[in-house]
């Protein structure tokens, strides 16, 4: 199993989670890959592989078949956030590793992240440390049925009225799962067991973590600082991706001193978090919100292993109803 952020700590679902409903992953689901084996769990690599390059002549083979296999396809070769324009930059897809995803508050932050989960083809699971899980499902609501948020919240709608927004808004994310962490520490070897049965057989998935520093605030060790905290939730994420071979796309909080600026530097904590990262990706408002509510925002990717860094993409996020959308960026 994936070691946990220290050892001693917590590596096994916490009884107390296994039993409460609505707490852990996907309950009441009736989801055939929730009923496989652990067995389907990847197993643990413990020592590093020596390689001669030669014995690397047919994976490179093979992943240049899957390569060709998608271009002529006109597909992408794994999971995507949806926005063409950020998708192209980062060499049409999210490589496998870590993506970093930063801004001030009130952003979009985890509605980029939600959004990506629950309109991707594939498995994905979000894995929530700060919001709810009825508020997520209300804001995916929104978005897939074009209503305002604050109506699914003030009450004037009628509730078989409200069901039916609910309903279509799950109907519109079949591939999406939760992991609702917001009251139990979801250890690594846990969210490695909930991707690994969510994942199956196939081989795109993508895993979204809000946020990582909300979720190494729950180790059950209290000794760590928050730097070690952190340092160590990075290496466990980083190592559940290469298990997974997947993207893992985390949400982070910014320092104090980048909360306005941003830049590769911005992620509060650690200097880990821009150098374990295949990108990082900056997200800032400019200007004030149109009449509707909605505001420009650019993103920057102030990382990026597979493209150019540098580069800005300028989006429009909607608030009232949880929808990123791109403009024109040439």
């Amino acid at each position: 199993m994936l070691a946990a952020a220290r050892c001693g700590r917590h590596t096994r679902l916490p009884s107390e989670q296994r039993s409460r409903p609505g707490v852990g992953p996907l309950s009441n689901s009736n989801d055939r890959v929730f009923q496989r084996a652990s067995s389907s769990v990847a197993a643990p690599v413990d020592r590093p592989r020596l390689l001669k390059l030669g014995q690397l002549l047919d994976e490179a083979q093979a992943d240049a078949e899957a390569a060709h296999d998608a271009y002529t396809a006109g597909r992408p070769r794994g999971p995507i956030t949806g926005l063409a324009c950020l998708d192209r930059e980062l060499g049409g897809w999210l490589q496998p590793g870590l993506h970093i995803l930063h801004s001030n508050s009130g952003t979009g932050k985890t509605a980029l992240g939600w959004q990506a989960v629950t309109t991707a083809r594939h498995p994905a699971v979000f894995v929530s440390c700060e919001m709810g899980a009825l508020e997520l499902l209300r804001r995916l609501t929104a978005r897939a049925t074009n209503t305002y948020l604050g109506r699914l919240k003030s009450g004037e709608l009628p509730p078989a009225a409200a069901r039916q927004l609910y309903e279509r808004g799950v109907a519109s994310a079949p591939h999406a799962y939760l992991v609702d962490a917001t009251l139990a520490y979801a250890s690594p070897d846990y969210l490695l067991e909930v991707a690994s049965l969510a994942k199956g057989q196939g081989a795109d998935f993508l895993l979204v973590l809000d946020s990582l520093h909300s979720w190494v605030e729950m180790l059950p060790d209290e000794r760590a600082s928050e730097y070690e905290a952190i340092n160590e939730g990075l290496a466990s994420l980083r190592l559940l991706a290469n298990q997974l071979v997947c993207p893992v796309l985390v949400i982070a909080e910014r320092n104090r001193s980048a909360m306005k600026d941003g830049g590769i530097n911005a992620g509060a904590g650690s200097r880990r978090i821009e150098f374990g990262s295949e990108s990082v990706l900056s997200l800032d408002r400019k200007g004030k919100p149109g009449p509707t509510g909605s505001v420009t925002v650019e993103m920057v990717l102030d990382k990026n292993r597979h493209g150019a860094s540098g580069r800005t993409i300028t989006v429009i996020f909607d608030g009232a109803t949880q929808r990123f959308t791109e403009v024109d960026n040439g």
